[in-house]
Order: C-alpha cells, then sequence, then structure tokens
C-alpha cells in the first residue's frame, strides 16, 4: 500500500488510456466524506513500518469496514490491482526501449548539419512514437547536469530536492507526524 500512494503520480502520468478517474481523483472521493478521525487512522496505518504488506492490506480492509466505506474501498483496491498491473508492463516497456531511444535522440542531436529548429523537428517525431522514453532521457538528463560536478568527482547522482509536493508532504508527516500536511479537505474535517 505504501507503494501505491508513492508512485501514484507516476502512475497517473504513464497511463495513456485511463478512465474518467485517476487513482488520485478515487481515493479523494473516498477521503472527501471522512472524518479527520478517520482520515488519521489510515495514515497511522499507512506509516506503520512494524506490519507486513499484507497486514497493512488486512489492516486497511478492516479500516474501511469500521469507516463504512468497505464497498468503496473494495472498488478502489480492484482497480488499483489492475492499473498497477498496466502500469508495470508500460514501465518495463519504456525500460526496455531507452538504449535504442537514447541513441536516436543522441544521433540526432550530434548532427551538426540541421538547425535547432530541424533538431527540435525531429525530437518532437521521435516523441511521436517514444514519448515517455525522450520524457525520461531529458529529465535524467537534466539531473545528471544539475551534478555534474559531484559526478566527474566519481559520485553518486542524487535528485536532490526535486520531489513533487505530495512525495514532500508524505515525508514531512513521516517525519514529524503532522497530520494536517495529509488530510485531503471536505465537508466533515
Amino acid at each position: 500500500m505504501l507503494f501505491l500512494l508513492s508512485t501514484l503520480l507516476l502512475f497517473t502520468s504513464f497511463t495513456a488510456s485511463a478512465p474518467v478517474l485517476t487513482i488520485s481523483e478515487e481515493m479523494e472521493q473516498i477521503f472527501q466524506n471522512l472524518t479527520t478521525d478517520a482520515q488519521e487512522d489510515y495514515f497511522q496505518i499507512l506509516f506503520n513500518d512494524t506490519v507486513t504488506l499484507r497486514e497493512m492490506d488486512h489492516l486497511f480492509d478492516q479500516w474501511a469496514e469500521k469507516h463504512g466505506i468497505l464497498d468503496k474501498w473494495t472498488a478502489y483496491s480492484g482497480k488499483w490491482e489492475t492499473r498497477k498491473e498496466k502500469f508495470h508492463k508500460t514501465v518495463l516497456s519504456v525500460i526496455e526501449n531507452l538504449p535504442s531511444a537514447y541513441r536516436m535522440m543522441t544521433e540526432i542531436t550530434s548532427n551538426r548539419d540541421q538547425t535547432i529548429n530541424q533538431v527540435h523537428e525531429a525530437l518532437d517525431q521521435l516523441k511521436e512514437t517514444y514519448n515517455m522514453e525522450v520524457s525520461m532521457i531529458s529529465f535524467l538528463s537534466k539531473v545528471m547536469v544539475l551534478n555534474e560536478e559531484y559526478i566527474m568527482n566519481g559520485g553518486n547522482v542524487e535528485i536532490g530536492n526535486e520531489v513533487s509536493q505530495d512525495l514532500r508532504r508524505m515525508r514531512e508527516y513521516k517525519k514529524n507526524r503532522g497530520l494536517n500536511a495529509l488530510l485531503v479537505p471536505g465537508p466533515l474535517v
């Protein structure tokens, strides 16, 4: 379940043919009508690092039953499992395509007999086939440039403070147990 929230943002960006609601939107719909106590109970389970993932699943089912949302939670969990399988297949496919996409990008950007506009056009054309791969390579290139001095001195690459707001909020909660950083605003909060 911890994997669920930590990959939530990545997952919704990878699924091109997602239903009307994203996983995040569905989770927000569940949380909007929960009391602060119910949300706090959820996060107590989520950040309990002494239970196994199987035990956590069972605790979440008990939590949903206790707060009268077992039907919504069961439907949400089923959708999550289906999406997670698709996500893993998509990630594997993208990772397998990265080397060839990188070679093609390098060929495009290394060709000194073209204008900048032609480079952009060629990259846009490559994105039509390898959109996710080109995006990932561009992101990795930015990380490498940001850490160039460190890399050149033989160190490991660290992204630093380039994390999403949601992940930052989760880290802050885990560090300080500040529940207010995680609560989803709704009518009962």
